[in-house]
């Protein structure tokens, strides 16, 4: 784990410290305890922790989380060694390094919270509509190279695959799922953060950006001034995310998103019904990991985000929430 994260960690503790020394009136009178957490998450579900944290203590204004966005493998890294005792990634644990943290900690918990879709975007001006999974492999890999060999009214342009980050978990899945752990081709860079990719695809018509889908609902023009007891509220509302209101945003954004197909004519795109009903091929879990005990702050959050409000919070991300039914309608594709 990086230095810098390991000095946000201690002065985590050291707010702690302080604010549970201030919970005591003047006069002596004990107030509500103060609790606070840390946890780190793969930078791709930024989006997704950033609003569960602000409900979170909105709800229980008592309890303080700072949270570490960083690349996948950091926040493994950092769970393993002990120096956080949260982590949100887009996997499980495996059984080496569950057994390793029992040596460790007494108690090991893991609960899947949500199923994410890796999106696909390119410039608006760009001819392709849909890609195979073989010619998303085949792009990654750099054994195709130009547009115009996918798509034949494609512009005779490279290219250029932009992710963002090399170490996040979004890179490990498509390297994992479709190239069987092989390294990518010279025409895949990472740009450094998600509102980077939407920015090299908005500038350059000869760019693919690899997203989650989470960031397909989040306005990156004007960032979300909405009350918080007002999105609080809003969580009495089931719906899911619509694709026409993807759609629309993305247009203000000056990107689309393309179509994924198996091995038949059929192309779905990554919204809330056909990850739902298994037809956008392009899905990975997104995995809630704590040693902290069933204490604090850190038991609070990991029941609260496991909760309905919490999988409510999730679903209006645009991704599916993993513990509760939602009603999904059909839509244009």
């Amino acid at each position: 784990m990086s230095r810098n994260i390991t000095k946000c960690l201690i002065a985590a503790m050291a707010f702690a410290a302080m604010t549970a020394m201030s919970s005591c009136s003047e006069g002596g009178k004990k107030e509500a305890k103060v609790s606070s957490m840390t946890i780190v998450c793969d930078d791709a579900f930024s989006n997704i922790m950033q609003q569960e944290i602000e409900v979170f203590e909105y709800v229980y204004p008592n309890n303080f989380i700072l949270c570490q966005y960083v690349p996948q493998a950091v926040a493994v890294d950092s769970l393993l060694t002990g120096n956080t005792r949260n982590a949100v990634i887009g996997r499980d644990l495996t059984k080496t390094e569950r057994a390793s943290l029992r040596q460790k900690f007494s108690s090991v918990r893991s609960m899947k919270i949500a199923v994410d879709a890796v999106a696909l975007i390119v410039n608006q001006e760009n001819k392709v509509d849909v890609l195979s999974l073989k010619e998303i492999s085949q792009v990654l890999s750099g054994q195709t190279t130009r547009w115009n060999q996918i798509e034949p009214d494609g512009a005779d342009a490279p290219i250029n695959v932009v992710f963002d980050s090399p170490g996040s978990g979004l890179a490990t899945y498509m390297r994992d799922s479709l190239l069987d752990g092989r390294d990518f081709g010279k025409n895949v860079m990472a740009v450094g953060s998600v509102e980077k990719v939407f920015q090299t695809v908005k500038e350059r018509t000869d760019a693919i950006g690899i997203i989650g889908v989470s960031w397909l609902t989040r306005n990156l023009e004007e960032p979300d001034t909405t009350d918080i007891s007002a999105r609080v509220e809003a969580l009495k509302n089931e719906e899911a995310v619509d694709g026409i209101e993807i759609n629309r945003r993305m247009d203000s954004c000056g990107v689309k998103v393309l179509g994924v197909m198996r091995n038949d004519a059929l192309s779905y795109k990554p919204y809330q019904q056909y990850i739902y009903d298994g037809n956008y091929p392009l899905t990975r879990p997104i995995y809630i990991i704590s040693t902290a005990g069933t204490i604090g702050a850190s038991n609070k959050f990991y029941t609260f985000v496991t909760s309905t409000d919490g999988q409510r919070l999730i679903m209006k991300t645009g991704i599916m929430p993993a513990r509760m039914q939602i009603n999904i309608y059909q839509v244009s594709r």
